[in-house]
Order: structure tokens, then C-alpha cells, then sequence
């Protein structure tokens, strides 16, 4: 099958798909929207993919500049002639594609379009719906996805839902090789890995961390990540006592590669987001059997069940997040029978290997009802 590929920027997520598409065999076209020279993602694309370079995707997008992309859109689309065009996020991406007309299109969600970006623009709530409403198929990583999705027109039955996944294979908890760099044995190690933009609430992670950091002080928060509020959340801890400050680490941004030995270093692993989908950095935080305590937000609630695989906390609420942490340091080992639900569901459910074939299921079932529809190549 012929798949053009067509995504705002080049991120991890997009390696992922692209990887996973050429991998199951088919021929992979990538289109790129823009580029807003964040780097996000390192690695190079994979070999087989065919990256079409076109006047854009080389800055950031102006919306003034939509009628020519789209009018180039459809001259791309009639010059490969794909069976399928796979596109995202929604508001701008599958909007275009909608705009331009083409069919069979799967849309699929990034979990911020539809839980984030909808709440606070009324515009983008009005793209996005007419992204849903004509395109032939949806996918998305959690069912709240499909639900919000489901009520801004599209029919639920054109759906496939599926986590992104991780490699299991390669998520194996070991000792740490530098842990030592950082903390002493007995120390109790967090971990945040969530980009310091507003949609993941980091800054509530820091105001729980001080809060805690003030009745143990073997408490450490690594800070793994980058992002536009940085500068705030430093600030925010510069008004703790210096001692408290000194078990802040800012880790910065990491290859994928190397997070593994900082989920190895790390005791017990948080999220604080007030709007996500599923996300990645939990499941292989449970991947490598570190216990979770997360905001208690529709997305993570189809991972965590309390005190069965993880803890949850009011979303805000860094009174309770820190509660929560001072439970997990005084009761460390009642964790265990968490971290082996979390592990056995992970397998069960959100092995990338396995769950990548759902692309290909959902790339028919868009052909299948474009032809429905009566579009045709």
C-alpha cells in the first residue's frame, strides 16, 4: 500500500509512525507541515521512507499561506497517487487535507488537538470538526479521544483506537548505571520526563516536590525535558531554602536512548498533566517497573487504576500530590504488587510490535468507506 504520511513537524512520534509504516511494508511518503527549528527528534529518518520536499515545512506555518498549501497538496496527491493519506494533528494538518479534498483519509489524533486545543480556540475547535467530519476514518490512542471526536461529528463506528505503544523488548528494568551522579543509595528518587509547556503542568510537579522536600530530606526530582516555561519553573524554585534547591535536578532534554538509565534511576515516576491522551513516557515508566503517580485526568484513567497500578492525584493539586509522594517514600515496599499489575497490562496491552499492525487495518477500513462515500482516487 502506498501511505503519505503528511504531520505538522518531525518529532519522535513521527519516527515512530514512519518507522512502523515502512516496516509493516508499505511505501511511505512523508510530507512535513513546518518547521519551528525545536528539533525535537535527532534520529535520522528511516532509509525507506521517501521524503517529499515541497515549498514548506522549512518554518513555522502562516495561516495567510493556506490556499497555497492546499492547492499544492492536491497537486502532490495527484502526482503519487496514494492509496491513503495518514494525517495529524487535526486542527491544522488533517484540516488541510480535508480542505484539499482527498480521500481515503485517516485522521488521527495527537491527544492535545482534542484535548487541549479545542477548549481554548474556537477556531481550531471549528477545524477540527470539519477535519472529523470528512475524513473516512479516525484514530486515536485512548477512547476519550474517540469520544470527543464522537461529538464534534464523527461516527464512533469509524474509529480505531490503539495506544502507540512502546518496544517492550528494550524496556527492562537494570541497575542504574548513574544513579551515583546524582543521589545517594537511600535516597528516593522522582522523576519527571513531561515537556515544560502549560498542557503538561510541570509547575505543579515542582510546588508538590517543595512541599514534600521540606519533611524528607532524601527526597531528589530529576527533570527530564525543555520547554517555553522553564525559566518560570526555576524561578518558582528559587524561592525554596537552598538545600531544598540542590536536590532539584535539571536534567534537560535527552536523546531516547538515553532515558532509560534515568527511568532505571528513578524510584517513582510523575505526571501532573491537566490534558493528555495517552501518554508514552507513562508506559515505559510501568514498562521499566517504576511505580506512577499521576494527575487523575480521562487519559491516564485508562492506564491507572488506584492502588492497583498506580496512584492518582486531583489534577492542581499539589497538596495532595505531595501527600502522595511522602506516602510512596514511607511505604516503598507495599509498591510492588503496583509495579507488577502495571508491567503485566503493559505487555497486555501497549506492545508497539504487536499494535502497529493496526495502522494497516485502519488504512482499509478508510479505503473501504471513502469508496462508500463514493470518493475516488
Amino acid at each position: 500500500m502506498k501511505v503519505l504520511f503528511f504531520s505538522r513537524d518531525y518529532t519522535p512520534h513521527d519516527y515512530r509512525f514512519l518507522k512502523a509504516i515502512a516496516e509493516i511494508g508499505h511505501e511511505c511518503y512523508y510530507l512535513r507541515l513546518e518547521d519551528r527549528g525545536q528539533r525535537l527528534e535527532r534520529r535520522k529518518l528511516p532509509d525507506s521512507v521517501h521524503v517529499i520536499n515541497w515549498k514548506w515545512g522549512k518554518s513555522p506555518r502562516d495561516p495567510v499561506n493556506d490556499p497555497y498549501v492546499i492547492s499544492d497538496l492536491k497537486t502532490i496527491w495527484n502526482e503519487i497517487r496514494p492509496d491513503v493519506i495518514h494525517t495529524g494533528p487535526l486542527p491544522d494538518v488533517s484540516w488541510l487535507a480535508a480542505r484539499a479534498g482527498l480521500h481515503p483519509h485517516a485522521a488521527m489524533s495527537w491527544g492535545f488537538d482534542l484535548m487541549h486545543d479545542i477548549e481554548i480556540s474556537d477556531a481550531m475547535r471549528q477545524t477540527t470538526a470539519f477535519a472529523l467530519q470528512n475524513a473516512d476514518w479516525f484514530l486515536g490512542d485512548c477512547y476519550v479521544e474517540r469520544d470527543t471526536a464522537a461529538s464534534l461529528g464523527l461516527n464512533p463506528a469509524h474509529a480505531t483506537i490503539f495506544p502507540w505503544g512502546i518496544d517492550l523488548q528494550k524496556l527492562t528494568r537494570k541497575k542504574s548505571l548513574l544513579r551515583g551522579e546524582f543521589v545517594q543509595d537511600d535516597d528516593f528518587v522522582l522523576i519527571s520526563l513531561r515537556t515544560m509547556e502549560p498542557n503538561y503542568n510541570v509547575a505543579t510537579i515542582v510546588k508538590g516536590f517543595l512541599l514534600a522536600a521540606q519533611n524528607v530530606s532524601s527526597l531528589k526530582l530529576l527533570l527530564l525535558g525543555d520547554g517555553s516555561q522553564k525559566a518560570m519553573l526555576q524561578q518558582m524554585a528559587s524561592s525554596a531554602p537552598e538545600e531544598i534547591q540542590k536536590r532539584i535536578f535539571w536534567i534537560g532534554r535527552k536523546k531516547n536512548d538515553e532515558l532509560k538509565d534515568y527511568y532505571c534511576a528513578s524510584d517513582l515516576y510523575l505526571s501532573a498533566s491537566i490534558t493528555d491522551g495517552t501518554s508514552v513516557s507513562l508506559l515505559e515508566a510501568m514498562a521499566f517497573e517504576v511505580p506512577v503517580l499521576v494527575s487523575a485526568i480521562p487519559g491516564n484513567l485508562e492506564w491507572v487504576t488506584a492502588d492497583e497500578t498506580g496512584l492518582l492525584f486531583e489534577p492542581n493539586n499539589e497538596q495532595m500530590l505531595a501527600e502522595k509522594i511522602l506516602f510512596c517514600y514511607e511505604n516503598r515496599g507495599k509498591l510492588n504488587s503496583m509495579i507488577k499489575n502495571a508491567r503485566k497490562m503493559i505487555e497486555e496491552k501497549a506492545d508497539w510490535e504487536k499494535n502497529k499492525f493496526q495502522l494497516t487495518t485502519a488504512y482499509e477500513q478508510a479505503i473501504a468507506v471513502s469508496k462508500q462515500r463514493g470518493f475516488s482516487r
